[in-house]
């Protein structure tokens, strides 16, 4: 097996696994790549960082249904298609898809991960990751390789915040750099005269898509603000979530608390009553002596009284 070929397995087992044995495991498996005298991959397997419980979710997901991934990619180019077309009635349909994809990909994958009654704040977790993937093909793109650490959150319509998410490994190709600005070349004498007067049907197809534009664009600012609010409200319901779960907590500790001092009060009452008991029994016993004693001088004093009598009967017999 190769160096890659061992870290791969790694990073398949570690980010397959429950993360509860996240940690032992990679000890594990970084002491076995050292005693295969692979130390670079060793001190790489070592290096891997557990995924939180919503990233490890989404890991499942992916990995018993690759086609989850590619459907978030795909679904996530209509949708910025439809928003750079500017069509209205495009924009709301690729819409619709992304609320009814999430909505399906969401249980999907608690059910993938044998979550059957998820928190608030880990479904709202989930709900956001996904749409962040919607929004930013690299966040989609780096969700097929099954190996979240973070969730994702976008922070505005068609923005996503990124240091919430991360690749294991982390990619080492780096981002292209940016195209020089072209320099604008001056105009031709008569070229600015001729282009305002030239085209009129282009300027009349402008005028006619403004108002569609501005549609998109009024139906996005909707969408966003839909967006925003869903997720206002999936925090304030973790919060209350939050808080009841507090109020339960502390509920039951005061109860097992209270249990656990008429359970002490009991036993404290039970050993008095045995201490009592004993003393009592101490004191028959010390009484028992005594009248054994008195009983053994007194058979001591009848043996010798006899003695006494048969020396007497003895001598007289003589």
């Amino acid at each position: 097996m190769t160096s890659d070929d061992l870290l791969g397995a790694a990073v398949s087992e570690l980010y397959g696994a429950d993360p509860e044995e996240f940690t032992r495991r990679r000890g594990e498996l970084a002491a076995t790549a050292r005693s295969a005298g692979e130390a670079a991959v060793a001190r790489q397997i070592a290096g891997l960082r557990k995924p939180t419980r919503s990233a490890w979710m989404i890991n499942q997901l992916v990995r018993s249904d690759p086609d989850a991934a590619a459907g978030l990619a795909t679904l996530g180019e209509e949708l910025r298609a439809a928003e750079q077309s500017g069509d209205g009635a495009r924009m709301r349909e690729s819409s619709q898809a992304r609320r009814e994809l999430i909505a399906t990909l969401v249980p999907r994958a608690l059910a993938a991960s044998g979550e059957h009654n998820p928190p608030a704040a880990l479904r709202e977790e989930i709900t956001a990751t996904f749409s962040a993937a919607l929004a930013d093909p690299e966040v989609a793109e780096q969700i097929q390789h099954a190996t979240l650490l973070r969730p994702a959150r976008r922070v505005g319509f068609g923005t996503v915040q990124p240091p919430e998410l991360a690749l294991v490994p982390p990619p080492s190709a780096a981002r292209p750099a940016a195209r020089p600005a072209r320099k604008t070349r001056a105009a031709a004498p008569g070229r600015g005269r001729r282009r305002a007067g030239a085209d009129p049907e282009r300027r009349r197809a402008q005028a006619e898509a403004d108002p569609d534009r501005r549609r998109a664009q009024a139906e996005a600012e909707r969408e966003r603000r839909r967006a925003e609010a869903e997720a206002e409200r999936e925090r304030r319901r973790a919060e209350a979530e939050a808080q009841r779960e507090r109020r339960r907590a502390r509920t039951e500790a005061e109860r097992a608390l209270a249990d656990a001092d008429r359970s002490a009060q009991t036993a404290r009452q039970a050993e008095q009553r045995q201490q009592d008991a004993f003393q009592r029994l101490e004191q028959q016993l010390t009484e028992a002596r005594r009248l054994l004693r008195e009983a053994s001088a007194q058979a001591r004093r009848a043996e010798a009284t006899r003695r006494r009598a048969q020396q007497a009967l003895d001598r007289l017999a003589d």
